[in-house]
């Protein structure tokens, strides 16, 4: 399925994230652990549903993607909005997008949301990125980003088929879940309505790794990045086995003592993964 048919029924896909609550929530965790200024990189940004309202916030958005046809769609969202983005076309495991990108300025903070972490299914790609965010990352900078937790991938998308309607865009989406790859396969059959009342169908597969959160912890430390908080969706409570979502805050080891003393996001649930 060619991308520029995801970019065009991507929003629909995500019609039930708030994503003015999600801006507000990334905003008040980089206040939280004192994020140094409004310099931000959103890595992965999409049709730029998250990377628009912080603009809208005060931050000084640099926003990458590798798809095209997502950032055309971006563009024309942020020239709507009257709020200025740098949106660029860049793969974010490029090896050299430190030196890319280091040369003209750092990051008071990096982010990277829903999800694109977990499309990275190659470990040495995520563990590069992690790598680079350390070095773009100011003094004091933060990193915030989220996984789908193992429970979500393995039990409830695992080997399910879950189906949506709406007047222009209906899909069916049937997973499969490898316990041996821990790649949790994806293949999305849409139903596009067309001006002449028909459907145009198309198919797109998909892929997501399972990272166990003790293990992005370990990379994190690898890395020289300090783990701050390991929470839940929209929330400063500590993560649970049974949530579908992990957000982590992290920052460059040399800066995190700034965090001494936050004490109970810190930790995990009772109910630990």
């Amino acid at each position: 399925m060619a991308y520029e048919t995801v970019a065009a029924v991507y929003d629909s896909l995500m019609r039930d994230v708030d994503y003015a609550q999600w801006a507000r929530y990334l905003d008040g965790l980089l206040k939280k652990h004192h994020c140094p200024g409004k310099r931000l990189l959103d890595l992965g940004c999409g049709t730029g549903n998250i990377s628009i309202p912080l603009a809208q916030m005060g931050y000084q958005v640099t926003a990458l993607d590798d798809e095209a046809e997502m950032l055309e769609i971006a563009e024309k969202k942020s020239a709507e909005a009257g709020v200025p983005v740098d949106w660029r076309q860049q793969d974010i495991t490029d090896p050299e997008l430190g030196q890319i990108l280091a040369g003209e300025q750092q990051f008071d903070a990096v982010i990277a949301t829903f999800d694109v972490f977990n499309h990275l299914t190659e470990p040495e790609d995520l563990q590069t990125v992690l790598y680079t965010v350390e070095r773009l990352l100011t003094e004091n900078g933060v990193l915030i980003f989220d996984v789908q937790t193992p429970h979500k991938l393995r039990e409830y998308l695992g080997d399910h088929i879950f189906t949506w309607h709406s007047p222009d865009v209906e899909y069916m989406w049937e997973n499969h879940f490898d316990q041996e790859t821990q790649i949790c396969q994806m293949e999305i059959t849409f139903f596009q309505r067309c001006e002449n009342g028909l459907y145009r169908r198309e198919t797109m597969y998909q892929e997501e790794r399972l990272y166990e959160l003790e293990l992005l912890k370990l990379w994190l430390n690898f890395s020289n990045l300090e783990l701050l908080g390991v929470y839940r969706e929209l929330s400063e409570e500590a993560v649970a086995s049974t949530d579908h979502r992990a957000v982590f805050v992290a920052r460059p080891m040399r800066y995190a003592d700034l965090d001494a003393g936050l004490g109970e996001p810190l930790d995990f649930a009772e109910d630990e993964i």
